[in-house]
This record gives structure tokens, sequence and C-alpha cells, in this order.
């Protein structure tokens, strides 16, 4: 009985979140495509429930812009946006791969990339984040 209660009360604790990784930093040149990696841990099976957002933070910029989400096995890239006609989806959610592409990398393009990933039940998260430096070719 005492086993039991153990268990029980270590599994109502228990808070799982997602792990997710990226690179720190990132050069790309400019006019060149980029992908941007970010991958993830998650005790939870991937369902169709999970999801992926994008959101930049322009250098020197206070507000960070959504740009990207992907649910139900859909890539929603924004309208009105800075990376309009230039996102695509690189990731696959059964491999625990949350990466993007943008073509045609401008110097304005420079700024901090965050990717957010939840895979219900397992939502707390901390999202990755990437610096990304536009460099001279």
């Amino acid at each position: 009985v005492l086993l039991l209660s153990f268990l029980y009360l270590s599994h109502t604790v228990k808070v799982s979140a997602v792990e997710v990784n990226t690179p720190e930093e990132i050069f790309v040149e400019n006019g060149t495509d980029a992908k941007l990696p970010c991958t993830f841990t998650s005790v939870e099976v991937i369902s169709s429930a999970a999801s992926v957002s994008w959101s930049f933070q322009p250098e020197g910029a206070a507000t960070r812009i959504s740009f990207f989400y992907y649910s139900n096995g859909k890539p929603y890239p924004g309208k009105d946006i800075p990376f309009k006609d230039r996102i695509t989806w690189a990731g696959d959610l059964n491999k625990k791969d949350a990466s993007i592409s943008i073509s045609n990398m401008q110097f304005r393009d420079n700024g901090t990339y965050i990717c957010d990933v939840k895979n219900p039940p397992d939502i707390v998260v901390k999202p990755g984040e990437i610096r990304v430096r536009v460099v001279e070719k």
C-alpha cells in the first residue's frame, strides 16, 4: 500500500514539459535561404493537437511579431508580415522537428526568432530563441 501511495503521489506531482532546442545564433549570407532549426522533446505522444508558432523580434525592437503557425498538419504563414511569401515549413512533428525555412534573407531580417511548441497536455515550455545575423556575401 505504501508503494502504491508513493507511485500515486509521484504521478500527481509530475509536470511534463516540452523542451525546445535551437542554436543560439546563426549567420546567413544576404540573399540566400536560411533554415531555422528547432527541435523538441516531449514525453507525450505527438498528436494532431500539437502546434508550433514562430515569432520575430527585429533587432532594436521591443515587440515581437507572430509570423507563422503550424497545426493539424497545415502551415499558416502570416499575411502582412516581413516574410510574406518567403516562409516554408521544413519540419516534421513526428520526428520532433519544428524547423522553418526563410528564402532570400535580407539585412532587415536581423533579429531574434522564437520557436514555441505545444503538445497538449504537454504545454509547459520555454521557447527556443535564435539570433540571426544576415551578413555580406
